[in-house]
């Protein structure tokens, strides 16, 4: 008798590799703790979940996943012994932030290998920010008495912290003029965050004195 081919409910599930694709860990878990489904967890890992729908008439599986940076995948968790149908997850840690991957669900019996649908996803970015003072990196010099013009745009971020010379929450983008009032160098400094990650840039601007003032008092005749 030939037991039928696996069927393979279409899964989600979400990987990254680490630099030039090693893969780093990855572990199976309980049917009873997997999400319903693929879920991203920060920059750096994920849980894929895969189901199998149909046994072939025969309950005796492994199940595992394929994913990658290209459709040809080229990564692999530990397969792992299920009986007979129902969900199954892998979390995969040290994961490359901001890139496309690959994955499918796969499951094996006594018949032969089947493989879930591909599907495709984009993993989470880091946020950054990037501070100027007067559209420069700095540092800059500017005369004393004289104004500047911060500007600011953070990517990703949620709320924003000034600190150093400059203090106050601050929207992710935006712009502010400053007073150089003091002959010294000056640090801005700006700390932006999300949910888990923060990003900080800051910008140094150092203020000359101006050549003095000086006048001569005419004369007053008092004789």
């Amino acid at each position: 008798m030939i037991t039928k081919k696996i069927t393979l409910k279409k899964a989600l599930f979400l990987s990254i590799i680490l630099g030039a694709g090693l893969f780093i860990a990855s572990f199976i878990l309980a049917q009873t703790s997997c999400p319903s489904n693929t879920t991203v967890e920060g920059e750096t890992r994920a849980t894929l979940v895969g189901e199998v729908t149909d046994d072939g008439g025969d309950p005796t599986l492994e199940v595992w996943f394929q994913y990658g940076r290209s459709t040809s995948y080229g990564l692999r968790t530990p397969a792992v012994s299920q009986y007979g149908t129902g969900v199954f997850c892998s979390t995969v840690d040290n994961l490359t932030p901001c890139s496309k991957y690959y994955y499918r669900a796969v499951a094996k019996n006594s018949a032969q290998t089947s493989y879930g649908a591909r599907q495709e996803f984009t993993t989470k970015c880091p946020i950054s920010v990037d501070i100027k003072a007067n559209s420069s990196n700095g540092p800059i010099t500017v005369s004393y008495q004289s104004n500047i013009t911060l500007a600011w745009t953070a990517k990703d971020a949620v709320v924003c912290q000034a600190s150093g010379d400059w203090l106050g929450e601050k929207d992710p983008s935006g712009t502010e003029i400053i007073h150089m009032d003091e002959v010294r160098t000056h640090t801005f400094t700006i700390t932006c965050e999300d949910s888990t990650s923060t990003a900080t840039d800051s910008v140094v601007v150092n203020v000359r004195a101006n050549p003095p003032t000086v006048i001569t008092v005419p004369a007053v005749i008092t004789y």
